[in-house]
């Protein structure tokens, strides 16, 4: 994905959130990653764990609210306090929770 921009993260888990859209969990954070027309992969946003300032919680039923650091997004200095992402269903949603959860945790030592 973008020229291996992302190959020292440790995957995790991910969950397709539609035919084009997933969310992405690594041991440092989560990708918002879109597939491309030709099947390359981009990631739209993503957040460090570092970065979430309270745990994720479910809205509605089948939306993942994750809530992190203020970030200036243009010149316009349009502000992002963290992202909600809708899941086809609540199923889903509480999936990817507990797996963010679990990401979370320290790694078991070998």
């Amino acid at each position: 994905m973008e020229n291996g921009r992302f190959a020292k993260y440790k995957y995790f888990t991910h969950v397709m959130i539609n035919k084009t859209d997933m969310l992405m969990i690594t041991r440092r954070g989560v990708l918002f990653v879109t597939k491309g027309t030709f099947g390359q992969l981009t990631c739209e946003w993503q957040y460090s764990f570092d970065e979430f300032t309270k745990e994720p919680f479910i809205v509605h039923g089948r939306r993942l609210r994750i809530e992190a650091k203020e970030r200036v997004k243009s010149v316009f200095h349009a502000r992002e306090f963290g992202k909600i992402i809708n899941f086809k269903t609540p199923e889903d949603a509480r999936w990817i929770l507990t797996k963010l959860q679990e990401a979370r945790e320290p790694s078991p030592s070998l």
